[in-house]
């Protein structure tokens, strides 16, 4: 009798066990249980107070209808780019002149007191500092787009991100060389450039950076296009760039420091002049999910440019506003 019992116990038990199993296979995971794969949305939103350090200190009008480039000389002149028209302020935000272009304007670098240069699809025209044309450089390639310009020394560098390359000029318009072209004989990864966001700038000491965008990096370059050194990486955290291709936009202060913009995030950031994130400058007021995974979505801040006093500039695309951010 003992014996039955204890028997039938052992197969209620049993029973009761195999349900358990079944109804929790069925059931799948708990909604409430933590997947360390997600990430909160909510969370992102938010930057804590203590990682700001710059303060919006000015919004600046134009008559553009659209941003596509600015960028500032030492006399705090700007000189802000839509797909058409140049318009140039003075520091006091009155309009020197503007000028217009017969063809799709996407970047401006300046050559100071002696041209403006202008990337325009796959080519560049120079323009002198009233606005007059004076040169049409031939494309080295048909099918190239210039998303970023810049001028170092007597040359114009250009960042086609039709085809993941960098274009070095000199002041005539003549190639020198190509910097980023994938060569697997010498190891040369070359840049990886999902959507057309190819950021370039020139460091205070005449050092090229340009933005390696699908490797969440930053690459530093002598002019014959030996990668020097790089930073940068792939995080959700303020430490890092989040997304499939960013930081979309940056510029280099004069004491060396970086200023970068991820879309999707929609963060300004502060790092130093080896890659350490030093503070937020602003955060999101909204997070574009789909920009985080989707190349093609576009960025609502169409460039970044500083000035000589560190102060950055922000083309806001969405309110189109040139939204301009001092240290606190």
């Amino acid at each position: 009798m003992k014996q039955r019992l204890i028997l039938g116990l052992s197969v209620l038990i049993l029973i009761a066990l195999i349900v358990l199993i079944v109804l929790d296979f069925f059931r799948g995971p708990s909604s409430k249980a933590p997947n360390p794969d997600m990430y909160s949305i909510d969370k992102l939103k938010q930057i804590d107070s203590s990682q700001i350090c710059y303060r919006e200190i000015r919004e600046l009008k134009t008559t553009l209808k659209n941003f596509t480039a600015i960028v500032l000389d030492d006399e705090l002149n700007a000189y802000v780019c839509s797909d058409k028209e140049v318009q140039v302020y003075n520091k006091d935000w009155k309009m020197l002149f503007s000028f217009r272009v017969d063809s799709n304007l996407s970047s401006i670098a300046l050559d100071p007191g002696k041209a403006i240069y202008l990337g325009l699809a796959n080519h560049v025209e120079v323009f002198d500092m009233k606005g007059k044309r004076m040169a049409v450089w031939k494309p080295y390639l048909e099918d190239s787009y210039f998303t970023s310009l810049a001028s170092m020394g007597n040359d114009i560098y250009a960042a086609d991100a039709q085809n993941s390359i960098i274009l070095r000029y000199d002041d005539q318009g003549r190639l020198i060389n190509t910097i980023g072209k994938k060569d697997t004989t010498k190891g040369v990864k070359g840049f990886i450039i999902p959507s057309l966001y190819f950021d370039i700038a020139a460091g205070p000491y005449n050092e090229l950076w340009a933005a390696n965008t699908g490797m969440h990096q930053l690459e530093h370059f002598s002019p014959e296009g030996e990668l020097l050194s790089s930073w940068g990486m792939a995080s959700m955290s303020l430490e890092g760039f989040a997304g499939c291709c960013n930081p979309v936009h940056f510029a280099i202060l004069q004491n060396g420091y970086f200023v970068t913009y991820e879309k999707g995030l929609d963060r300004i950031k502060l790092y130093d002049p080896v890659g350490k994130y030093v503070c937020a400058v602003t955060g999101p007021a909204e997070v574009n999910e789909k920009s985080l995974n989707t190349c093609t979505i576009s960025a609502p801040i169409h460039d970044l440019a500083v000035d000589r006093d560190g102060n950055i500039y922000a083309l806001d695309g969405q309110s189109m506003l040139v939204r301009v951010y001092a240290r606190k």
